[in-house]
């Protein structure tokens, strides 16, 4: 009787607030798990990622086709669809102005394409409290999959020592992992050994690597959840104990860890040392500075640069040799013209769309930071993260505010899962707000 009568409440719903069905949940995971295993520029992997990319693009499709293509029509959520849809039209314009090589300007607006689709397969979906769990627990999944295999290919592809090995050993998703099992170690308590082995790896694949990324987009998300906090703060007097916990547990555990990596392994911390001291600390900045500067120059030698961009896959030069001290660090031979999308993410947008569509998206993307951050300061003043059904909107906002973060160290937009992973965030993030209001049932006196 209970199961004919909730068969029948579905059968009353509209198709985004019902439950998955076997098949839908089934095109969910294979969508999110697709890219569980993807690499960039690693030979051989081309066969690997057609497979992967038809995987993802037929359960997208039949996905879009049970949801009968439903479009967001009005508020934030219209913004993102159409915002990023005159994105995409206007940069293809500027590819085929251009003259793009077909092959370049599908590699470069795939992951662009990609974000759109994790949006709209969780605009869909995580209307419903239960889908959102299981798209978030896909997440994870897919997340912690892509760490150790990355680290495992990273490994087999280079060929490289302990010593020699740097980013090739990192998933573009190990910050997402560090963020979303911090929120249930410290906030929601579940899952709390699980989450410390994850944070105690990922840690240990970052201090190997000897790469400051992930560190700098894990204290972004911080540096914002902080200041939700101190707004909280100063209007209630009250500062939450979870992030108090986090503080000290994190301070602690990271004085413990240099003292024990300087008894054990004083070549990584020599590594660090040099690497945060030396020449090579300035580096990365110089090397985005330079394409940034590359960029500028293609899009204002083109008259209707400013209307149409560049197009997705347009080259640009690479002007490295004004800053010639870093030359060294480039390897042998390095390019003065590329085609790849620049490390430093916003530049992108105005390269590829313009200034004026290319100025929207990037507000797309401004706009959601700006709704998460309320969002997060209303979660913390209620305590939501007391009520599991919060999870899927922590997940989102959290995730969400660690790929704008890495959009200042390496770009999301050059990898395909980080893309999707943003996507899914910011769908989530939307389509979860409502879940604060049952923050209330379950605060503490």
């Amino acid at each position: 009787m209970i199961a004919m009568m909730n068969s029948t409440a579905d059968q009353i719903l509209p198709p985004a607030t019902r439950q998955l069905t076997k098949q839908q949940h089934v095109l969910v995971v294979v969508l999110i798990l697709s890219f569980a295993i993807d690499f960039k520029g690693f030979p051989g992997g081309s066969p690997i990622q057609f497979l992967l990319l038809g995987l993802n693009t037929v359960a997208f499709l039949l996905l879009a086709v049970s949801y009968r293509m439903t479009l967001p029509r009005k508020s934030l959520g219209a913004f993102v669809f159409w915002g990023w849809m005159a994105f995409l039209v206007t940069g293809t314009i500027g590819a085929l102005v251009n003259a793009t090589p077909f092959e370049r300007y599908l590699r470069i607006i795939y992951p662009f394409a990609l974000f759109l689709e994790g949006f709209l397969v969780a605009w869909w979906t995580t209307k419903n409290s239960h889908n959102a769990a299981t798209i978030v627990s896909t997440m994870m999944v897919t997340a912690v999959v892509s760490l150790f295999f990355i680290f495992w290919w990273g490994f087999h592809f280079t060929g490289n020592s302990v010593g020699q090995i740097r980013y090739q050993i990192l998933s573009p998703l190990l910050p997402f992992v560090v963020v979303v099992a911090g929120y249930d170690l410290f906030f929601s308590h579940q899952r709390k050994s699980w989450s410390f082995i994850l944070i105690t790896v990922s840690v240990g694949l970052v201090g190997l690597s000897v790469t400051r990324a992930p560190i700098l987009i894990v204290g972004f998300v911080v540096v914002l959840i902080l200041l939700a906090a101190l707004v909280n703060a100063l209007s209630s007097g009250t500062f939450p104990r979870p992030i108090m916990r986090a503080v000290f547990w994190c301070l602690l555990g990271g004085i413990i860890g240099i003292i024990v990596v300087n008894l054990f392994y004083p070549d990584v911390l020599g590594r660090w040392i040099h690497r945060a001291l030396g020449e090579a600390r300035n580096v990365t900045l110089w090397t985005r500075v330079a394409a940034i500067i590359g960029q500028f120059q293609a899009l204002t030698s083109n008259h209707f640069g400013w209307l149409t961009g560049q197009g997705f896959g347009s080259s640009y030069p690479w002007p490295f040799s004004e800053f010639d001290w870093i030359i060294p660090y480039l390897g042998k031979d390095p390019s003065s013209s590329v085609w790849f999308p620049g490390e430093f993410m916003w530049m992108t947008f105005l390269y590829y769309g313009g200034y004026i569509i290319g100025s929207v998206a990037v507000s797309v993307l401004l706009a959601g930071t700006i709704c998460a951050f309320r969002l997060i300061t209303k979660c913390l003043k209620t305590q939501s993260w007391q009520n599991p059904l919060s999870r899927p909107l922590w997940v989102g906002m959290l995730g969400f505010f660690t790929f704008i973060g890495k959009g200042f160290t390496s770009n999301p937009f050059i990898i395909r899962n980080a893309a999707l992973f943003m996507g899914l965030c910011l769908g989530l993030v939307l389509t979860q707000k409502s879940s604060t209001m049952l923050s209330k049932i379950r605060i503490r006196p």
